[in-house]
Formats: structure tokens, sequence, C-alpha cells
């Protein structure tokens, strides 16, 4: 008979014994009910044929459509300085000027001598008339005397006389002629030097080529300025002009002149083509392209997307992008065979918004799933909850 020594084996014996219980109560039934696998639900649609518009979209920054550094032409000090960045100024508008007093006196200078060049020339042309009056004179009393001299009736020396004086009043008459004759020259040459002071006086001022705001001065009054030496900026915000490089299928589908949308901060603005490169870059092989939209609702510096649009699409297949499946650089999408989904490898075209064309892998006529892709596998057994038309 067993006998039991201690505590610590009635433990034992108590613990062995709640175990078994245990083990039956959890004990699998002998005939167990077999679960009924889930079969999943998937969207479905038909791929169809679609007609579609693609868009190339291009970003930049928009800057002023009209643009220009001033500078003065010729060197001087500043006299005045009449206004200040971001400033609105007209068309002619007077910037800044120079110290003008020698050029004043050169324009003086060059007056005085086309008018004193006037009177030279209107002074020849009398004296060229009474030369030539002279000359008719002298020549007949020459004449007379040599009429007289062959009936020896005057001396020699007289006659000899006369025809020294006739020389010299021929000699008058040929320098006035020459000098009336180059009267248009000389006189164009006072008139270009009288021109050119005029103009250097007015270079003294330096206006606006354009209606605009001032963007920069670079100078104060007092400075000493030389040609060439950027002194003010001025900008055109009436229009802005998008810069964008675009790809050669983009530049063949575009012209100038063409309207574009353009979208800046959310606000979608009308725009046109200005300028389109045709030769491309021979580094990046891109075309350089211009948009231009009024600048009344955006400024300056603010980023913009123009759509550009590309050579319609008709008659393509497509399929929603949410259908397509990439694993390990190559894509797919799930095919319906009856109730059975079937990976099919596709080549894929451009995308055009939320359709993504395909170029090989499927046909219009089949059927596929369009949503939550990544969940599914080669095989798998599937029910339609939803299924969408295709497209004609």
């Amino acid at each position: 008979m067993l006998s039991i020594k201690s505590p610590i084996q009635i433990t034992v014996l108590l613990a062995l014994g709640g175990l078994v219980a245990l083990l039956l109560l959890t004990a699998p039934d002998k005939d167990p009910e077999l679960r009924q696998v889930m079969v999943p639900g998937v969207r479905v649609a038909a791929v169809g044929l679609h007609d579609l518009v693609p868009t190339e979209v291009v970003s930049g920054r928009l800057d002023p459509a009209r643009r220009a550094e001033i500078h003065f032409e010729l060197s001087g000090q500043v006299q005045s300085r009449l206004v200040e960045p971001g400033q609105a100024v007209q068309q002619d508008e007077l910037l800044l000027s120079l110290a003008s007093g020698d050029y004043e006196d050169a324009l003086a200078e060059a007056e005085a001598r086309l008018a004193q060049e006037s009177r030279d020339i209107e002074r020849d042309r009398e004296l060229l008339t009474l030369s030539k009056r002279n000359y008719s004179l002298q020549k007949n009393d020459l004449d007379r005397l040599i009429k007289l001299g062959a009936e020896s009736l005057v001396s020699q020396s007289l006659l000899d006389e006369a025809r020294i004086k006739l020389l010299q009043l021929q000699a008058e008459v040929a320098r006035l002629n020459s000098s009336v004759a180059s009267a248009g020259s000389r006189l164009a040459l006072k008139q270009a030097e009288r021109n050119r002071a005029a103009r250097n006086l007015a270079r003294t001022q330096l206006l606006a080529p354009f209606a605009g705001q001032v963007n920069s001065v670079q100078a104060q009054v007092g400075d000493y300025v030389t040609p060439g030496e950027v002194i003010a900026g001025l900008i055109d915000t009436s229009s802005l002009d998008l810069y964008a490089e675009v790809r050669g299928n983009v530049a063949q589908s575009l012209q100038q002149g063409d309207d574009v949308e353009v979208e800046v901060d959310g606000l979608m603005l009308p725009g046109q083509v200005i300028a389109l490169q045709v030769d491309p870059d021979p580094v990046t092989f891109t075309h350089a392209l211009r948009v231009r939209v009024a600048g009344t609702s955006v400024r300056p510096g603010q980023v913009a997307q123009a759509r550009l649009p590309l050579p319609e699409l008709n008659r393509v297949t497509a399929v929603p992008v949410t259908a397509i499946l990439y694993d390990e650089g190559q894509t797919f999408v799930f095919r319906l065979d009856d109730d059975v989904l079937v990976m099919t490898a596709v080549i894929l075209g451009d995308r055009v918004g939320d359709l993504q064309v395909v170029h090989r892998g499927i046909d219009a006529s089949d059927r596929i799933v369009t949503h939550n892709v990544s969940a599914l596998s080669d095989g798998q057994q599937v029910r339609v909850i939803a299924a969408e038309p295709a497209a004609r």
C-alpha cells in the first residue's frame, strides 16, 4: 500500500491530476468539421479602347517678360536721383541725370559753327555771282583790247595786264564754284557735329525705356559713373514668362502662339507659347520653351506649371494606374479568366491622368482587376464584387 510520506509528494500528485484533466477537456473531437476557405472579392473592369489627350507638365519660376539693365553712355557725375526700387515709372520718365554743363557748352559751340558755316556758304554764293559778272566784263574788255591791238592802237603791256586780270578772275570763279559745290558736304559735317553734341547732352539723362517698376538703383548723387556701368534695373511685371526645357516629342506638338494652361499656387491661368527653340541643345537635346501669362494675379519668382498638349492617342488600350503591379522591375496586371486570376506581364506606354496606356500584353476585350492588386497572386480564385464597362 502506497504511503504518502511528505506534503511535496501530495502537491506533485495534485498537479499531475490537474494536467490530465486539462488535456481531457481540450482534446480535439474525433470528427472535426472542415472550415470553408474565404474567396476574396475584387473590382473588375473591361480594358476597352480609349481616346486620350496626353499632356506634358513642365515647371519653372516666373520671370518678368521685359527686363532692362540701364547704364549711361558717357562719363560724368550723378547730379540727381529721382527714383527708388519698387517705384512705378512710365516710358521716358527721368530716372537719374549727370552734370550737363560741359555738354551744354559743346552743343552751343557746335551750333555756332553750324551757323557760321551757313553764313559763309551764303557769302560764297553771292561772291560767285559777282565774280562771274566781273569775269564776263573783263573778257569783253580783253576782246576789245585785242581788236584794238590788231590795229596797233594799244600797247602790248596793256594787253598783257588785261589777260592777267582775266585769269585772276577765272581762278576766283573756280574757287567760289568749288566752295559752293562743297557747301552741302560742309554743312552736313557741321550739322552732324551739332547733332552729336545734342545727343551727348540728352545722354546726361537716364530715361526709362519702357513702363514698369524700378528694380534696383546703384548710384548716389555725387558718384562718378562710366559708360557701360549698370546704374539701374527696370522690370515690366504686366506679363510674366515661364522658361522650361522640353523633350523633342513635346516640341514637335507645339507651335509659337499656341494656348496652354498654367497653374500657379492652385490658380489656373491662360498662357501662350511665345518662343520655342527649333534646333535642340546639342548637349541636353532639349528645346527651350517660353510661355507667357498675364501678371495681374501672379508675381515674379512664383513657381508655375505649364500643361502642354501632346498628340492625341486614338483607340489605344489603357487601364487604371491602380491596376498595375510593379514587381522586380517588371509590370503586371491581373487578368480574370472565369473566376481565376492570371498574372500577365505588360509593356507600358504614357500615363494620361488616371489611365496608363498598355502597348502589349492584354487585349481590349480582357477583364482586369483594378484595385488592391498587391494583395493578389497568380492562379488565385476570386469573386467579382464590382464590374465597370469598357470605354470605347
